[in-house]
């Protein structure tokens, strides 16, 4: 049995649970809340409290890291995660917010020489921007502070760019990954027509009513980044048609 749950502050809104629960119908395995002030409390009571397993949402994702002995090569890259398994009494790492990212997108992309804006460098942005890169796509990475975007951008073979060179990039950009909680000033008033959006907030989005060529919600991101973070907590297929339901999809 996989006893399994998220951290992060606050997450009291989170389709999670519901999401676990669909995967697995009537199964053994479990899913909860871990609510806590510090990364430092959380990770204790998945320690104390016998969990298997956790997702990680923001604040955490990257102050988690101090806690892994055995990252996979993604979480490596991003010094982020947001999925850890205990084995064995050793904690491995993994940013399945990346194929969340990937998964959607390949569906969407217009050709492999398009232009990507990536916003935000938080845990996400990181795991949106190395995704897109992959698939083959020329990436700006847009933060407002340049202390440790630009030094990941450049690691990963993007290009860091400042909040307010935004609009003058829009016009060579094709789609723009959207990874923050509020909507910042260089968009606003903006035209986004002929643009795909895809933003990651799925609660309280900020683009979703904007004129976007076509926009997808952060909902899609959360779906596809729970797949695989599901079969590494317990090794079995989830039941999709029942997630897809659960998110509105």
């Amino acid at each position: 049995m996989a006893k399994c749950g998220l951290i992060g502050n606050p997450i009291s809104h989170s389709k999670s649970p519901a999401l676990f629960r669909a995967a697995y119908g009537e199964g053994p395995h479990t899913y909860s809340l871990i609510e806590a002030p510090t990364c430092q409390k959380a990770m204790q009571r998945f320690r104390e409290e016998g969990f298997t397993g956790i997702n990680i949402t923001s604040p955490f994702k990257d102050e988690v890291m101090e806690y892994v002995s055995l990252p996979d090569s993604i979480s490596s890259t991003l010094g982020s995660a947001n999925t850890i398994i205990s084995r064995n009494g050793e904690l491995h790492s993994y940013n399945t917010d990346y194929y969340g990212v990937r998964n959607t997108l390949e569906a969407f992309i217009p050709n492999p020489g398009c232009r990507a804006l990536v916003i935000g460098a938080g845990g996400a942005g990181k795991a949106a921007a190395l995704a897109v890169k992959d698939m083959g796509l020329d990436v700006y990475f847009a933060n407002r502070s340049s202390h440790a975007a630009a030094p990941f951008a450049q690691k990963i073979g993007v290009e860091y760019v400042p909040l307010d060179k935004i609009p003058l990039l829009l016009p060579q950009t094709d789609i723009i990954v959207y990874n923050l909680s509020m909507e910042i000033e260089p968009l606003r008033g903006v035209s986004l027509q002929g643009k795909i959006v895809f933003e990651a907030n799925y609660v309280h989005p900020n683009l979703a009513h904007r004129d976007a060529g076509l926009y997808i919600d952060g909902r899609y991101w959360l779906y596809n980044q729970a797949i695989p973070a599901f079969r590494l907590f317990t090794g079995e297929e989830p039941l999709t048609a029942p997630m897809k339901e659960v998110m509105g999809l």
